[in-house]
């Protein structure tokens, strides 16, 4: 029995040809990743959690929380964007590439795409956002949503798929709110 199979050979080597680096470079990039990471998860102060984050490679603006056990693209973390001011509460996931069965390749292959939460949007618990999605300023995604397509900035989105229920009445910011 291999220690790795093709599949996981193949995707370690298609990330590699990505990053244009070497196998051990990109190895150990992606153990310190995943350490960060695991500590992330459940650091109990929230600054430290989005720290964490950063030096993983998830670009965090400032004043941001995020909760216990998000999951940042494993990945591909620094196609990720995280605007000052927003929240990501608990258990949410923001994927930034898909890369489904082998099988299927040829009908869904590899690619990775750019997320971006806007500054002071609110994403409850348990959301998935998708590679390409970008959620405005000061949006709301309700729990549980899955986001497979863009949300307007000062937008109610809830379901699945994530669905624009309301635009929120907001007055236009005129200062640092700290």
């Amino acid at each position: 029995m291999a220690l790795v199979s093709d599949r996981d050979s193949e995707a370690f080597n298609e990330a590699v040809e990505h990053r244009k680096t070497g196998k051990i470079r990109f190895g150990l990039h992606f153990m310190k990743n995943w350490f960060l990471e695991r500590l992330a998860l459940c650091f109990p102060i929230p600054s430290w959690r989005a720290a964490f984050h950063r030096a993983r490679g998830v670009c965090i603006g400032k004043n941001v929380y995020i909760g216990y056990d998000v999951i940042f693209d494993r990945v591909y973390p620094e196609l990720i964007t995280v605007e000052d001011y927003a929240v990501i509460a608990d258990r949410c996931i923001i994927s930034s590439h898909s890369g489904g069965a082998t099988l299927l390749r040829s009908v869904y292959p590899r690619e990775m795409k750019p997320v971006k939460i806007g500054r002071g949007a609110w994403l409850s618990p348990a959301c998935i956002v998708i590679m390409g999605v970008e959620i405005g300023e000061r949006s709301v995604i309700g729990t549980g949503a899955v986001v497979t397509h863009s949300i307007p900035p000062k937008s109610v989105a809830v379901g699945v798929p994530a669905k624009v229920i309301k635009t929120l009445d907001l007055p236009e910011e005129t200062a640092d709110p700290y």
